[in-house]
Order: structure tokens, then C-alpha cells, then sequence
């Protein structure tokens, strides 16, 4: 499964869960202010209020009732007392189509509703009935009566809903989340092969239809670019080939006449010498040819193809040999620790061979005025370890920091050309190469274990 797309998928389930259940919340709160009505207030206050507060100014005196405080009862209101015979005790503002007398149907039907299409509002008096009257059309009311049974299960037929609405909220998140993440992997599948340089070609519609066209198009360049890469490279190898071949010819013409006249008794010393020299520089431009198909084939990765059971420490010791023989100068010496017979590795010899020797070759060319090398060998029981060391003046850390870059490519002169070589032979075998400075320069060479 597409980690980043289901990541996607379940952010965007909650979220949406998360938003519906706000909603629920904020349209039952609106539901709540919608039905309260606060326009029956009268001077900043409830009918019921008013009453109260007449009823309890209201005082007894001789001859009847009067008010402490009239300001108590609005302008447009009035108020009225009915005793228990059903006639009006005292009256406030009492509009002339007041009836004074009231029977006990009459006060059943104002109690409840309306008094002359007055809205009225009452409260019971030791005296009688207050009544108070709000002015025609001012408030309109509407009998609604629930059983006690419909009260007792609100709390649950509320939570009810609730769930009812958070589990549609999760369905339809979950409906248009599944379309999201359907194309979300389109997207990124698309993007990790392209990230790997593959073909892509994604369905080009729906709200992600210019992203998919970017992506196509991005994978056609890409796929343009290697090929024309290819063709590039293809020739340049081609070249190297062709010159390293042209080369080789005449190379072997003069070295083997230079070791001729090397061997020619009727030459002088001095010309000896000089034949000696040709064969020497000879033998040179002949590495620096191998270099350079070498260089050519590690450049771009490729496998060694003669692969076969290597064993190291023989291996070691013909290449030490090697630079031994070929007129190693006194002030450099080499010291051999290899003991392990047994290390064997799964490699081509010759590329495993030219590794070694381009690091203690390195040693010998960087410390013209002399140093001691030190090459070393052992298993560690799943890895070969080969130390190469020399006290000379170290290695430039720039040349360091540029051979741990993975990103970097060849060098094009001899400064640091040959230990970036031999880390591209140990790398294309499997193993890693290790490069620091410790009282001269230290390399380890790791490889697994055949």
C-alpha cells in the first residue's frame, strides 16, 4: 500500500469527520437560537417579569388597589385583577373593550390564549387573578404538550442523532476519501518510478489531470535525455576504444625497440641509459592507456565481468612484487603482514589487482622524498580487510571529502585520479573503501567474503 496516499486518505477522513461534527454542533446551537424568541421582552424584560414585579408592588388600601410604582407596567400594556366572583378589582390601562366581569369558561380560554386578541399573561393573587395584557399581535402562541415518557428519553434519542450524523459524516468522508487516495496513488506511483527514471504514463483526467499531464511530460524528457545520453556515451566509449587501440600499436613498436637497444652491447652506457628511459616512459603511457579504459567501464558503474574465486593474500604479495621488481627507489620501503591463506573473494583479479597497486602506487607518488608503507590483510569471519598505510605527508582533505561523494565524478588529472579508481573497483564488488589522515594516509579496503 502507498504509504504517502493512505496517509492522505485517513488525514482527510478525520478532517472531514471532524468538520461534519462541528457543524452538527454549531447548526444545534444555531437550531437553539433561532427558536428562542427574545422579542417578547418589554422594557428589557419578560412578560412573566413584569407580572411579577406588579404583583408585587401592587397594595392594598381603602377602597381597593393602587400600584407603588406605575412605571412598572409599559405604556402600551395593561393590567387587571379579577377577584373570585369574576368582576375586576383594580385595572392599569385597561383598553374600553375589557370586559369588568368574567366567568370561569372566560378565564379557562384567557389563561390559555387570548383576551379580545389581547396576549395575555397571568399570575394568582391571594385577591383574585393579575392578569397583564401586551398589545394586539404582539405575540402569537401555540399549544405544544409532550408526555413525560417523550422527556425522559430526549438525552438518548439526542445521542442517537449525534451518532447517527458523526456515522454518515465517516461514510461520505470515507466515499470521497476513496476517490482521493485512488487518485493520490495514480500520482505518487507515478512520481517514485519517475524518481527511478522509468516510463511513465498516467490517465490524464479528472481534478488532477495537469499534474498527471506534468508528470507524463517530465517522464518523456527524461526518457529523451537518456536516450540521447546513451547515443553520447555509447560514442565516447566507442572513441576510447578506438584511441587506446590506435595507441597500443606504436607503444609496443617503441618499447620493444627501446628494450632492444637497452640490450645492445655496442651502445654506450649513456645511450643505454637513455633507452632504458624511453622504456620507462613508455611503460607509463601504456598505464595511463589501461587508466583510461578503465576509467571508461567504472565511470558508469558497470559489473567487472571476469569475475572469479580470488584468493587475497597471493594476490597481495604479486602486486607488491610487482612494484618491488619494477626498480622501487631506496627511500620507500614496504612492509607485507598478510597471513590469512584462507581469505577468499568472489572478484576480477585484474581489477582487484589494479586496485591495490593504484593505492600503494599513490603512496609512492605523493611522497617523493620517501616514506614507509605498510600493507596488511585479515577476515573478520564474514569480511576481507586490507590496510594500506604509509607515514608520508597524508592526503589533501578536499581529495577526502571529493572521494565520499558519491556524486562526484572521475578526476581528470593524476592528482587523486588512482585512489578514486580503486574505490570505484571496490564499490562495483560489493565492498566499501575508508580514507583518512593518521600520521600519513590510511586506506582500508572492505570486502565480503566469498
Amino acid at each position: 500500500m502507498n504509504k504517502t496516499a493512505f496517509k492522505i486518505f485517513v488525514c482527510f477522513t478525520f478532517l472531514s469527520s471532524f468538520i461534519a461534527t462541528i457543524l452538527l454542533v454549531i447548526n444545534f446551537l444555531g437550531f437553539l437560537f433561532v427558536g428562542s424568541d427574545t422579542t417578547t421582552q418589554i422594557h428589557e424584560q419578560s412578560p412573566e417579569r413584569m407580572l411579577e414585579q406588579i404583583s408585587d408592588s401592587l397594595e392594598t388600601e381603602e377602597g381597593g388597589f393602587a400600584l407603588s410604582d406605575e412605571s412598572l407596567l409599559a405604556d402600551d400594556c395593561f393590567c387587571i385583577l379579577i377577584g373570585e366572583n369574576g368582576n375586576v378589582l383594580w385595572s392599569q390601562n385597561m383598553p374600553g373593550d375589557i370586559p369588568m366581569h368574567y366567568s370561569i369558561n372566560d378565564v379557562a380560554r384567557m389563561t390559555r390564549w387570548f383576551l379580545n386578541d389581547y396576549p395575555v399573561y397571568v399570575r394568582t393573587r391571594d385577591e383574585g387573578l393579575l392578569v397583564l395584557g401586551l398589545p394586539k399581535k404582539a405575540v402569537g402562541k401555540y399549544a405544544m404538550a409532550y408526555s413525560m415518557e417523550w422527556f425522559d428519553s430526549l438525552p438518548r434519542r439526542l445521542i442517537s442523532i449525534l451518532v447517527l450524523n458523526l456515522l454518515l459524516a465517516a461514510v461520505l468522508a470515507l466515499l470521497i476519501g476513496s476517490f482521493f487516495y485512488r487518485r493520490i496513488t495514480m500520482l505518487t506511483n507515478g512520481m517514485s518510478e519517475l524518481r527511478q527514471e522509468k516510463h511513465v504514463s498516467l490517465k490524464e483526467k479528472g481534478i488532477f489531470k495537469e499534474l498527471a499531464r506534468n508528470i507524463n511530460d517530465t517522464s518523456l524528457a527524461i526518457h529523451r535525455k537518456n536516450a540521447a545520453l546513451s547515443v553520447r556515451d555509447h560514442a565516447r566509449t566507442n572513441w576510447i576504444s578506438g584511441i587506446s587501440h590506435d595507441v597500443r600499436t606504436p607503444l609496443a613498436v617503441i618499447m620493444g625497440n627501446s628494450q632492444m637497444l637497452e640490450n645492445e652491447k655496442e651502445l654506450s652506457e649513456e645511450n643505454k641509459k637513455r633507452a632504458a628511459a624511453i622504456t620507462g616512459q613508455a611503460v607509463k603511457i601504456k598505464k595511463l592507456v589501461e587508466d583510461l579504459n578503465l576509467i571508461s567501464s567504472l565511470e558508469y558503474d558497470m559489473q567487472p565481468t571476469d569475475r572469479k574465486l580470488v584468493r587475497l593474500c597471493p594476490l597481495i604479495r604479486e602486486t607488491v612484487s610487482d612494484i618491488l621488481n619494477s626498480g622501487l627507489a631506496a627511500v620507500h620501503e614496504v612492509e607485507l603482514d598478510v597471513k590469512d591463506e584462507k581469505m577468499t573473494v568472489l572478484a576480477d583479479q585484474s581489477l582487484l589487482q589494479r586496485a591495490i597497486f593504484n593505492l600503494i602506487n599513490n603512496s609512492i607518488t605523493h611522497n617523493p622524498g620517501g616514506c614507509q608503507i605498510q600493507v596488511q590483510a585479515y577476515a573478520d569471519g564474514k569480511d576481507a580487510h586490507i590496510y594500506i598505510s604509509d607515514n608520508g605527508t597524508g592526503m589533501p582533505e578536499e581529495v577526502i571529502e571529493r572521494l565520499t561523494d558519491q556524486g562526484a565524478d572521475m578526476p581528470r588529472t593524476a592528482h587523486g585520479r588512482g585512489l578514486f579508481m580503486a574505490n570505484r573497483i571496490i564499490t562495483v564488488h560489493g565492498g566499501s573503501m575508508h580514507v583518512h589522515n593518521e600520521n600519513g594516509c590510511v586506506v582500508e579496503m572492505i570486502l565480503p567474503l566469498a
